[in-house]
């Protein structure tokens, strides 16, 4: 969450969702992203704060999150899936919870390689071999123009 320019949509309230109409916060992060990338996002949170998120009902008591119709399928929430990420932030004040938005702008980069290390003594005693293997990898949001993310008022 610390990519720079990555468009940012705050709650108004502090540590917390409006008490009236906390959806339109939602409803505003999903417009403020171009419609190409609107239509290819995806929502991204914990599992914390989709639990405050799901209980959220419409005027006629519908949830706004809907369930999957199949098995293994995805919620969304305004037509997006909802992807469950353990390391984004709960709510609280002045920190990130949702992030929505495409994700053809953020990249995983492989390096060229893979070193392995053949260790036949450690388990020598028990007749086996050891291998140690490291790979390098990174990633970052190549288009930050492609996301908007939610901070929660300090």
């Amino acid at each position: 969450m610390t990519a720079t320019g990555i468009k940012e949509v705050k709650t108004g309230v502090a540590a917390a969702f409006p008490s009236t109409n906390p959806a339109d916060v939602i409803i505003g992060m999903y417009h403020a992203i171009a419609t190409s990338h609107a239509q290819n996002g995806a929502w991204l949170m914990n599992r914390n704060t989709l639990s405050v998120i799901r209980q959220w009902k419409d005027g006629e008591g519908r949830y706004l999150v809907l369930d999957p119709i199949t098995a293994g399928g995805v919620l969304t929430l305004l037509g997006r899936p909802i992807v469950e990420m353990p390391d984004m932030d709960d709510i609280g004040a002045g920190k990130f919870p949702i992030l929505f938005g495409d994700l053809s702008g953020y990249r995983i980069i492989d390096r060229v390689g893979l070193s392995t290390l053949r260790d036949p003594y450690s388990l020598a005693t028990k007749g086996q071999v050891r291998f140690h293997a490291r790979k390098r990898v990174g990633a970052d949001v190549t288009h930050p123009d492609r996301f908007v993310k939610l901070k929660v008022a300090a």
